[in-house]
């Protein structure tokens, strides 16, 4: 969980916090209000999650940072999403699964034995 200070100064923050704003109230819907822990929370989110990437690109000991040592430290937050997606479609096969035995369960009360 980020924890978020009650006396955030937005000087404080590592990315410029009109920037934030801005991308979460494109995707809010209308009528739908977000509070302002929330702006500071992401904005802090987002800069740890820049420096640990940062941190690991750097323990390179070549003398130029190339792209791959970028995917390299960010590989973590890729394998976050696969896992989400695998985890997705995992629940998709067991609802399958219970209603194919909730179909063979009613088959077998139904039958004439």
């Amino acid at each position: 969980m980020v924890e978020v200070p009650e006396d955030v100064n937005v000087s404080e923050l590592p990315f410029t916090h009109a920037r934030i704003k801005r991308m979460v109230r494109d995707e809010a819907s209308e009528g739908q209000y977000v509070r302002s822990n929330v702006y500071y929370g992401l904005n802090m989110l987002l800069g740890q999650i820049a420096e640990e990437i940062i941190d690991n690109m750097m323990e390179t000991d070549a003398a130029y940072v190339e792209k791959h040592h970028l995917d390299n430290a960010a590989r973590k937050y890729e394998k976050v999403e696969n896992i989400i997606k695998e985890k997705e479609r995992v629940s998709r096969k067991l609802e399958a699964l219970a209603a194919d035995v909730e179909k063979l369960s009613r088959d077998v009360q139904q039958a004439d034995y």
